[in-house]
C-alpha cells in the first residue's frame, strides 16, 4: 500500500478518492496560496496530522511549479516504514516532495483528467524566441587560445550540423593579451566559405569538436567597427591570427600555440517552466504559463532574454476542436531585456508564479544572478524581439548580484541553473548556483544565496572554490547536502552548515575529462544518480548512496567523445509507485556516437545493476545528440510513456532523413520498439529538455512543451498526437 492511502480517516463512508483528496489537501495547507490580487500569497497553518477532516475549507487557488528542478529531484512512493519518515520530513521541509506528488498524480487532483483527445501528429503551436541571425539552443563551447603573443578566450553558441561539424551561430572573442585587447562578437556565417564584411577574409565558422586543430583554413570571423579579426587553424599546433582595418592588415600571426575547445557546463540542455495557477480548478488561459530563457543577448526595444506565453490551451491554424483558450496559439505575457546577456540555463519559478531566478551569462566571462518579479502593470513586452527593459514602463522588479567572489577579484562564467530551496522563513530563502573558468585545467565554485524569493536584494552568503569545473547544483534537503559533477569526473557534495559550507567531497568515478551534467536525487531513498559521457571506454550512469560511501557505474555504450550525453535519466512508472519492475531508462550511446536507449534494473534492495539490459534501441541512423529523456504515466490510457529528442537523423519516418525530431515510446511493457514507424514529430536540431503539463480532458491542455534547438521555437504538443 502506497504512502497515500495509509492514512485512516473517521468517516468510513467517504470515498477512496475523497480520502485521498482530503489527504493532500491536508498535506499542502502548509503551503496553500491564498489569493490577494494582483498575486498569491503564502499562509502558515498548524501540522498536517492533526489538520485531517471530512469538512472540505472553502476554496483557495493552489499553484503548482514544473520546472527543471522537479527533473533532478524525485520522491518514488515506498512501502518502508523509516522511507516514509523521511518523506514527512522532507513534505514538511520541502514543498517539491508534495509537487512531484501532484505531477505524478493528475488524475487525483485536477477536476476532469483526460480521457483521451483528438488524434493526428501535430503541433499545436510553435512560437518564435528570436530574431535573424538566429542564434538557437544548441551546445555551447568555451575556448581559449594562445598564439603568441595574442592570448584570449571566448564562448560559441552552435548548431549541429552532424559528421563531428558544428557552426557557430553567436557568441564572442575576448582578446587578453597583444594587439586588440577587448570583447568582439562573433560575424554570423557559412557553414559555407563567407567573405567578411570588409571583404579581407574567407571565413565559415564552423567547428570539429574532436579533430586537431578544431577549426579548418577559413575559421572564425569577429568585428568592432571598421576592425575584423579572423582566427584559423593551418594544422595540429599551429594557428594564425590576423586583423584587418581601414584597407591595412595589422596583426598577421601564423605561429605554434594552442586552440582548446570544450562544451560549456550544461550541455545546452536547457527546459522550458510551467506554471499552474490552480490545481483544484480547470486550466486557466490568464494565469497559467510557461517561461523560458534565451541564450541570446538582448536589448531594450529589440531581443529578449527572457519570455512568457500564456493561452497555453490553444491551437494554431484550423482544428475540428474547440480548444479551451480560443487565441490563435498563445499570447506573449512577458518579454524582458533582463540585462546584455544571454540566459542559456533553465530558469526557475517562486511557488505563486510571480517571481523568476536565472543566470545571466555575458561575452565578458561574466556572470549574475538575477531575481525577477514579473511586471503587472504598464508594458511587459509584446514579442520575443520587441523586449522592454523591467521596471522601465512597467512594474517588474530585476534584482541581481554579481556571481565573483573577492569583491569582483576573479569573473566567471555561468551557463547553468541555479537550485532554489522552496522553504519559509528568511533564513531558509536561498539558493545555490555554480561558475565556471575553462581556463588552464578548469576551474569553479559554488554560492550561497539569500534573499532570493523572500523580498530583498539577492545577497552571496559564502562560496567555495572548486578545483575543476562543477555541474549545476542540486540540494537534498533531508541531508543539506549540495551536489554535483565535475569536468575531472567526479561526483562531489558539499555540506551546508549554515554560515559556512564543508570542504568539498568527492568521489572519483571517470578518468579524464567528463562533461558536466547535473545529478538526479532520490529523495525517499536517499539515492544519487550521476552521469558522465567517458570513463576512457564508456560512457556511465551511477548510483551511489548520498553518504557516497559506494557506488555502482552501469556502462551505456562507448564514450560519447562529440557530446555531453548522456543526460539525466528518468524511471518507469514502477519505480515511482513500487508496484510492477522497476526500472531506470537513459539515452546512451551506440556505435558511431548514435543516441542509443537503454534501461538498467535494480535487485530486491533497490541497488542498480552494474549492466544495462541487453536489448537496446538506437534512435538515429547516425552521429547526433539527444536530450534527456522525460517519463509520463497516463492513468486514463494506462500507458507509460517516455518522450525524448534528437538532433539529426531520426531513427522514426516523421522528421526523417538527417532531420531532428522528437519521440514517444510505449515503456508500459519494458522496452518500447524504436523504428521507422515511431511515433515523432520533427524538430529543427532537436529538442531542449521536454516538460510534460497534465492530465486535463480540456481541449489542448494535455501537452509536453519543448524548444527546438535550430531555429529557437518554443513548441507545445498534446500528448495524445504523440502516442
Amino acid at each position: 500500500m502506497s504512502l497515500i492511502t495509509t492514512w485512516i480517516y473517521p468517516d468510513a463512508r467517504i470515498s477512496d478518492n475523497a480520502r485521498r483528496e482530503l489527504h493532500m489537501k491536508s498535506l499542502l495547507a502548509g503551503i496553500v496560496f491564498a489569493f490577494t490580487a494582483p498575486i498569491l500569497v503564502a499562509q502558515s497553518t498548524p501540522d498536517f496530522p492533526q489538520r485531517v477532516s471530512p469538512q472540505v475549507s472553502e476554496h483557495t487557488p493552489l499553484g503548482i511549479v514544473s520546472d527543471w528542478t522537479h527533473r533532478h529531484v524525485l520522491y518514488p512512493d515506498s512501502k518502508n516504514d523509516s522511507a516514509q519518515s523521511r518523506i514527512f520530513r522532507a513534505a514538511q521541509t520541502d514543498p517539491r516532495w508534495l509537487q512531484n506528488w501532484y505531477l505524478r498524480h493528475p488524475e487525483a487532483w485536477w477536476p476532469q483528467h483526460r480521457r483521451g483527445e483528438g488524434k493526428g501528429r501535430h503541433r499545436d503551436w510553435s512560437v518564435p524566441l528570436e530574431a535573424s541571425p538566429v542564434v538557437g539552443f544548441g551546445q555551447i563551447f568555451d575556448y581559449t587560445f594562445d598564439i603568441a603573443p595574442q592570448t584570449g578566450h571566448g564562448s560559441l553558441n552552435t548548431t549541429d550540423l552532424g559528421n563531428d561539424q558544428f557552426l557557430a551561430t553567436g557568441g564572442g572573442l575576448t582578446v587578453t593579451g597583444g594587439a586588440d585587447v577587448g570583447t568582439y562578437p562573433l560575424v554570423p556565417g557559412g557553414p559555407g566559405v563567407t567573405t567578411s564584411p570588409l571583404g579581407a577574409f574567407d571565413y565559415d565558422n564552423v567547428l570539429f569538436v574532436s579533430t586537431d586543430p578544431p577549426l579548418d583554413v577559413d575559421g572564425l570571423l569577429f568585428n568592432a567597427p571598421g576592425l575584423e579579426i579572423n582566427i584559423w587553424g593551418n594544422s595540429p599546433g599551429n594557428y594564425s591570427y590576423y586583423d584587418y582595418s581601414g584597407g591595412n592588415y595589422g596583426t598577421q600571426l601564423t605561429e605554434n600555440g594552442t586552440f582548446t575547445l570544450s562544451v560549456a557546463p550544461g550541455g545546452g540542455q536547457t527546459a522550458p517552466a510551467k506554471f499552474a495557477f490552480d490545481v483544484n480548478a480547470a486550466p486557466s488561459c490568464t494565469n497559467d504559463f510557461v517561461a523560458i530563457g534565451i541564450p541570446a543577448s538582448s536589448a531594450a526595444g529589440g531581443q529578449a532574454n527572457i519570455v512568457g506565453y500564456n493561452n497555453l490551451y490553444s491551437y494554431q491554424g484550423t482544428t475540428t476542436q474547440t480548444p479551451l483558450c480560443p487565441t490563435d496559439g498563445p499570447t506573449v505575457m512577458f518579454a524582458y531585456a533582463s540585462g546584455t546577456g544571454q540566459v542559456p540555463a533553465s530558469v526557475e519559478l517562486s511557488q505563486n508564479g510571480t517571481k523568476l531566478a536565472y543566470i545571466e551569462n555575458l561575452p565578458t566571462g561574466s556572470s549574475y544572478f538575477h531575481v525577477l518579479t514579473l511586471g503587472t502593470t504598464g508594458t511587459n513586452g509584446s514579442s520575443p524581439t520587441a523586449a522592454v527593459v523591467p521596471g522601465s514602463g512597467n512594474n517588474a522588479v530585476d534584482q541581481t548580484v554579481l556571481l565573483s567572489p573577492d569583491g569582483g577579484i576573479t569573473t566567471q562564467s555561468s551557463t547553468n541553473t541555479v537550485w532554489v530551496v522552496y522553504t519559509s522563513g528568511d533564513a531558509n530563502d536561498v539558493a545555490y548556483a555554480t561558475t565556471y573558468s575553462a581556463a588552464g585545467t578548469g576551474s569553479g565554485y559554488l554560492y550561497k544565496i539569500g534573499n532570493v524569493f523572500n523580498g530583498g536584494a539577492p545577497t552571496i552568503i559564502w562560496s567555495i572554490p572548486i578545483d575543476a569545473i562543477p555541474s549545476t547544483p542540486v540540494f537534498d534537503s533531508v541531508s543539506n547536502q549540495i551536489f554535483f559533477t565535475d569536468s575531472s569526473g567526479s561526483l562531489d557534495y558539499v555540506t551546508d552548515l549554515g554560515s559556512s559550507p564543508s570542504p568539498v567531497s568527492y568521489t572519483a568515478i571517470a578518468s579524464g575529462n567528463t562533461a558536466e551534467n547535473p545529478i538526479v536525487l532520490d529523495g525517499t531513498n536517499q539515492m544519487v544518480y550521476a552521469t558522465f559521457n567517458s570513463n576512457g571506454t564508456n560512457a556511465l550512469v551511477v548510483q551511489a548512496p548520498a553518504s557516497m560511501a559506494s557506488f555502482v557505474a552501469t556502462p551505456v555504450g562507448p564514450a560519447n567523445t562529440i557530446y555531453s550525453a548522456p543526460y539525466e535519466p528518468d524511471f518507469n512508472n514502477a519505480w515511482y509507485t513500487g508496484s510492477g519492475t522497476p526500472l531506470l531508462y537513459i539515452a546512451g550511446t551506440g556505435a558511431g556516437t548514435i543516441p542509443t536507449l537503454y534501461n538498467v534494473g535494480f535487485n530486491g534492495s533497490g541497488v542498480m545493476n552494474n549492466t544495462a539490459n541487453l536489448i537496446i534501441a538506437p534512435l538515429t541512423t547516425g552521429t547526433a545528440d539527444s536530450s534527456p529523456v522525460t517519463e509520463f504515466y497516463n492513468p486514463s490510457l494506462g500507458t507509460d510513456f517516455l518522450f525524448v529528442g534528437v538532433t539529426n537523423n531520426c531513427v522514426a519516418t516523421t522528421g526523417g532523413g538527417t532531420a531532428g525530431c522528437v519521440m514517444s515510446l510505449n515503456i508500459t511493457g519494458g522496452f518500447p520498439a524504436v523504428n521507422a514507424g515511431t511515433t515523432a514529430l520533427a524538430a529543427p536540431g532537436g529538442t531542449s529538455g521536454i516538460i510534460v503539463d497534465n492530465d486535463s480532458t480540456a481541449n489542448q491542455a494535455s501537452s509536453i512543451y519543448y524548444a527546438t534547438k535550430t531555429g529557437a521555437t518554443l513548441v507545445k504538443a498534446t500528448q495524445a498526437g504523440l502516442n
